[in-house]
């Protein structure tokens, strides 16, 4: 996700983890809300470009606050819904200028000289509550390590790529230098794609030997919902398989329920980099270069640590140390050349 280490990812993203209405993200302690950390970040439109409000939705000017501040990492979208295009990612904490309100909640702000909308939600004129760097922690449990059951650190990666190039310059990297990574892209990353190019980034991933799992449709907190909306928006549009991972890593009997009735396992993480906060990549891999044994490494596909030289000095500093690294995909009986990653993954990953 971001994750929060839970929360983390709640408050900013926490991964990288951040909610799906704006924030991006990462797993327990992982991204934002979509203040993800999460979902594809592209390249903004001019003002004067940007999609009109979806669905008719009125827009109020009067008696506005001039200004708001995000209380988690927030998407800045084309339109006032998280079925829009993602413009940018607003930084928790970030003061942006308002221009207009639409009836939904969702609001016309801009920043950096980008102007869109963003989810009301996570925007207030008081200044986000300080958490400091711990977030909800994880409960240990199979959850934390899926169906890796060997001594070797599993990479993953949350939320949306920021490009397609950069996608492929990552997944046929890892395909060629014979890595297994694990992608959780949410459902609206996958639309987005799917919408602007033509491309599945899901089947792309299995197509070079990588796993793929849920990371729900538009990455809201799940222990916000019932089991039954939880579980529909599990079966949204997000990738459908064995495996997923809920969004921030935030987790009460109401996401266990809804995993349970889409039919999915729950694999969260047991190492965090917090990437989406610290946004750097020489830090990215030091944290990642540090896993233990049989860990998995919580990243997001938007920061510093999707990339093949961040995955080639990840590999090297973990095998500096004696540790391997989960490998790519060759088929059932693991011989031969790279194949396509079933759909459903194995009780044991074989990396």
């Amino acid at each position: 996700m971001v994750k929060l280490t839970g929360m983390f990812r709640t408050i900013c993203g926490a991964a990288c983890g951040i909610l799906a209405a704006a924030i991006v993200a990462s797993g327990a302690g992982a991204a934002p809300p979509t203040v993800h950390q999460a979902s594809a970040v592209t390249i903004a439109q001019p003002a004067a470009t940007l999609a009109a409000v979806p669905g008719a939705v009125k827009v109020a000017t009067a008696k506005l606050p001039a200004l708001l501040t995000t209380q988690a990492n927030l998407n800045l979208r084309t339109g006032s819904s998280t079925r829009t295009r993602i413009i940018i990612t607003i930084p928790k904490g970030t003061s942006v200028k308002v221009h207009a309100r639409a009836s939904n909640g969702w609001y016309k702000v801009t920043y950096k000289s980008r102007t869109g909308w963003a989810s009301g939600q996570y925007l207030a004129a008081r200044k986000p509550v300080k958490s400091g760097t711990k977030l909800p922690s994880i409960p240990l449990a199979h959850q934390n390590r899926g169906p890796n059951k060997t001594s070797r650190v599993v990479l993953t990666y949350d939320d949306c790529p920021r490009t397609l190039s950069s996608f492929k310059s990552v997944i046929n990297y890892a395909g060629k230098s014979n890595i297994g990574l694990v992608l959780a892209p949410t459902g609206d990353c996958l639309v987005s794609f799917k919408r602007r190019y033509g491309v599945d980034l899901a089947a792309l991933a299995r197509s070079k030997g990588q796993w793929v799992i849920n990371h729900s449709a538009n990455h809201v907190d799940l222990r916000r919902l019932s089991c039954t909306k939880g579980a529909r928006e599990l079966r949204g549009t997000g990738v459908r398989t064995n495996y997923g991972r809920p969004p921030y890593g935030a987790i009460n009997s109401n996401v266990r329920c809804a995993y349970a009735r889409a039919d999915m396992k729950i694999w969260t993480w047991t190492h965090d980099t917090l990437d989406w906060m610290v946004r750097s990549k020489q830090t990215t891999v030091a944290r990642a270069g540090a896993a233990k044994r049989g860990d998995t490494v919580l990243m997001h596909m938007q920061w510093e640590g999707f990339t093949p030289d961040s995955i080639r000095q990840i590999r090297n500093r973990l095998s500096d140390r004696g540790i391997g690294i989960c490998r790519a995909y060759h088929g059932k009986d693991g011989r031969g050349a790279v194949a396509r990653t079933p759909v459903y993954l194995p009780s044991s990953l074989p990396c």
